[in-house]
């Protein structure tokens, strides 16, 4: 298994945009940078894409403890924050633990082009992300546990509905919120922001995408 894993990031490293002509192929027009200057609360998604060749400055390996991945790096504030959540879990008898967090835009462009392969683009992009249009580029989001749509139904995930909020991650991509995030609902993909902004989010059942617009509402000038 070990020898898969080391063949297939050794195939994605060498990999280039020249060898992928399908990414291309793919490619909308009309698309945002993501604004890097946000911090924690930069937006990524199909419309805000980061810039090519993006790493975050600050990647720390999770603790060994709270890690399944060969993906295992966060930014340093949402590595510890996700330690911090994973002991605090297990004092309810939660474990939990990381099974991919940050990805290149190389790693990413590999994945996507391979679930194009067998799904076609359109249910592909139900839940894989473009390189340059993934959460995990950003080092702030990890999938917890497992990638199966039923972990919507452990108590893993029903601790983590309740509580992540409090160590600054929020369920990225909800159910029923298909049409504003543009991802299918991911009851692991869990994205760091930060307590505030995430306790906000949480109380007020918004996505990222709807916190950002309830931002530019309320400090938008009328000169503007």
């Amino acid at each position: 298994m070990k020898g898969f894993f080391l063949c297939f990031l050794l195939q994605v490293f060498f990999s280039s945009a020249d060898t992928l002509p399908g990414q291309q192929r793919h490619e909308k027009p009309g698309i945002a940078v993501a604004d890097t200057s946000l911090g924690i609360l930069i937006l990524v998604n199909k419309e805000h894409k980061l810039p090519p060749g993006y790493r975050p400055y600050d990647l720390v390996p999770l603790e060994e403890r709270y890690n399944r991945g060969i993906m295992n790096l966060l930014r340093r504030e949402a590595a510890a924050a996700f330690a911090l959540m994973c002991r605090k879990a297990e004092e309810d008898s939660i474990f939990l633990w990381n099974i991919s967090a940050f990805r290149s835009d190389t790693v990413q462009r590999q994945l996507y082009e391979n679930a194009v392969e067998r799904n076609g683009v359109h249910r592909a992009e139900r839940f894989s992300s473009r390189p340059g249009h993934s959460e995990h580029q950003t080092g702030l989001t990890a999938d917890i546990n497992s990638t199966h749509s039923s972990f919507s139904r452990t108590p893993q995930a029903a601790w983590l509905r309740q509580h992540a909020h409090l160590f600054g991650f929020i369920e990225r991509y909800p159910r029923h919120k298909e049409d504003i995030t543009g991802y299918g609902h991911e009851p692991w993909h869990f994205r760091y922001v930060g307590v505030e902004a995430a306790i906000t989010i949480y109380t007020n059942k918004l996505t990222l995408e709807e916190y950002h617009g309830t931002i530019q509402e309320t400090t938008r000038s009328p000169a503007r």
